[in-house]
């Protein structure tokens, strides 16, 4: 008998306690849950009514169910859109060593040294409606109310960054089969873009579409009063502090980047933009899997900041799966359908992730 057969029990005997931790605190109460779900229970009495699928079958048929699914769908987005592109060119200005760089870096991470809790007593704050600090800037811009904020960006969205990107992308296509300088290449950009912006406000005398403006929006800032308006206040709340967590990830993946590489492009001529797309950018995937992973799994149990900002209000319209799962079970004390909309929200997030890593394994192993 070799050496490694006679001691093949030593690694377990380390993984012992862990391993019957994780049992414990992680696998049996998953398998409680599931259980729950099952049944009519108060949480007080001692044995739950076994109901089959009714929880479920009451549960779909739930309108503040699939706004907490719609809302969650929101944060996915956002928390996939923002954070991870802002997260990466925060870190490539980090990584250039700039003066004072690392005392940016520290004011900049402070954010996730707080819980969400005190993050949403400062936004709160912030989204005051009568002398809040995001009320104030905006006045200052001449809006009077969040309708007319709403009808502005809209415009915008519209007439000036849809003809700007279709303006970059005409220039794009123009120059892919031509060798031209520099100065050329600017101008002719330019001239693109230009063109498709004075299209646009064109268009914009005979077809200038308006948004249905919610009459609370009319009368004020209602950041987080507005149902048509408070979830995305939440997300940008959520986005201040999740961008510094990203950040540091593509800083750590920075680190990894071989710098003979980067050099190498630097002497075959490759501009910044090349050097980021070709060399950077590959090498960051693997950190870039991390961040959106992590995104993903953030965004769909979002809680903390939306239970201590709005408990889920004004009526229901800011709800996620894990704020209505938390009030179902510990203030209507129905414990049953709470444990029924964990089900979900445990099934949807493992469905995602599942999906999503066994696509990124398979392309690398695609790759390699």
């Amino acid at each position: 008998m070799t050496l490694s057969k006679k001691h093949w029990w030593k690694p377990w005997a380390f993984l012992a306690l862990p391993l019957t931790m994780y049992v414990l605190w992680v696998i049996w109460p998953i398998i409680q849950t599931f259980g729950t779900s099952f049944t009519k229970w108060d949480g007080m009495d001692a044995h739950p009514i076994w109901i089959g699928f009714d929880n479920f079958t009451l549960l779909f048929r739930d309108a503040t169910f699939w706004t907490s699914i719609r809302n969650n769908l929101y944060w996915m987005i956002f928390f996939l859109g923002i954070p991870v592109p802002c997260g990466l060119f925060i870190a490539l200005l980090f990584d250039m060593k700039l003066p004072g760089g690392k005392v940016y870096k520290t004011l900049f991470y402070l954010s996730m040294t707080l819980s969400f809790v005190v993050i949403g007593q400062i936004w709160s704050w912030i989204y005051q409606p009568q002398y809040g600090a995001l009320t104030s800037f905006v006045r200052l811009f001449g809006f009077n109310n969040l309708g007319e904020l709403q009808q502005w960006a809209f415009s915008a969205f519209c007439f000036v960054l849809i003809p700007l990107l279709a303006g970059l992308f005409c220039s794009k296509v123009f120059f892919l089969r031509r060798q031209a300088s520099a100065f050329k290449t600017l101008w002719v950009t330019l001239l693109f873009v230009a063109v498709w912006i004075a299209a646009a406000q064109w268009l914009k005398v005979y077809w200038n579409p308006q948004l249905t403006i919610s009459r609370i929006a009319k009368r004020g800032f209602p950041w987080i009063n507005d149902p048509d308006f408070v979830t995305f206040s939440l997300i940008f709340a959520a986005i201040w502090r999740q961008i510094p967590y990203v950040m540091v990830l593509f800083l750590a993946g920075l680190k990894n980047v071989p710098p003979e590489l980067v050099e190498a492009a630097v002497v075959d001529g490759a501009s910044w933009g090349q050097r980021f797309w070709y060399v950077l950018l590959p090498m960051l995937k693997p950190a870039t899997i991390v961040a959106m992973t992590i995104s993903i799994i953030d965004s769909l149990r979002a809680f903390d900041i939306v239970y201590s900002m709005t408990r889920g209000g004004p009526f229901n319209s800011s709800n996620v799966l894990a704020n209505f799962m938390y009030i179902e079970s510990f203030h209507n004390y129905r414990m049953g359908y709470g444990s029924a909309i964990a089900v979900i929200q445990f099934v949807i997030t493992f469905g995602f992730i599942t999906v999503y890593l066994n696509n990124v394994l398979r392309t690398e192993a695609n790759a390699s």
